[in-house]
């Protein structure tokens, strides 16, 4: 912000703007989250353009291994930082925090993913078998610095998240329509119904834990 002449009045805006206050560990957890998930996006595009330099349909793609190397040390930061507090990661509520926020950004990626088929089309991708490449890598590494993490082998761990997929299609289709907002909201609430309970199908299902994994000699 100093190049442009900017300066940010941190007194100011606590004094005049609401804000919400996030406990640290949603905060570190989160932005590790992002920029772990970012790096596997980054460079598993970056790898099959490698291969298929065909589908590299334009020159942005060329900097992908760059921006997904930076992706990886913002989210190294993050481990140590999260790895140097135990109150963060050696607690029961931590290990559900943590498969929380790995379910979110899991779902989050599938239902992005899968809405946007036809552009991963284009590179040559399959989208299904990218997002569950992209999770599986995610959950591995996440396994490093948490302290559980999801069991994206158990049989019905995609099939469920495909099901919010699939529903997460419906409300768009839903939405869509020319007809009254009332209408609209009684004909999501199934589907809306749907994702939430497939979430927490997956949720419950049974959790690896990361520190035991780690200690673990094979």
């Amino acid at each position: 912000m100093s190049d442009f002449g900017l300066s940010l009045d941190l007194g100011y805006l606590t004094k005049n703007r609401t804000y919400t206050f996030f406990p640290p560990e949603w905060v570190v957890y989160t932005v590790y989250l992002s920029e772990k998930i970012g790096y596997w996006r980054y460079i598993l595009v970056y790898r099959h353009l490698q291969q298929h330099p065909e589908h590299q349909i334009y020159p942005l793609f060329r900097y992908f291994e760059n921006w997904c190397q930076d992706e990886n040390r913002h989210g190294d930061f993050f481990k140590v930082l999260l790895r140097s507090q135990p109150q963060l990661w050696n607690t029961w509520q931590s290990r559900l925090w943590a498969r929380f926020f790995l379910l979110t950004v899991f779902a989050t990626h599938t239902l992005t993913v899968l809405e946007r088929a036809t552009f991963y089309q284009s590179l040559g991708i399959d989208p299904r078998e990218y997002n569950e490449q992209v999770i599986r890598k995610t959950n591995e590494t996440a396994g490093r610095a948490f302290p559980s993490v999801l069991n994206t082998d158990h049989p019905e761990f995609f099939t469920r998240l495909d099901r919010c997929a699939i529903a997460n299609q419906k409300l768009a289709e839903i939405s869509s329509r020319h007809c009254p907002g009332v209408i609209q909201f009684f004909q999501k609430l199934p589907w809306i119904a749907v994702i939430g309970w497939q979430l927490l199908r997956l949720y419950l299902l049974p959790s690896v834990n990361a520190e035991h994994s780690r200690t673990a000699i094979h």
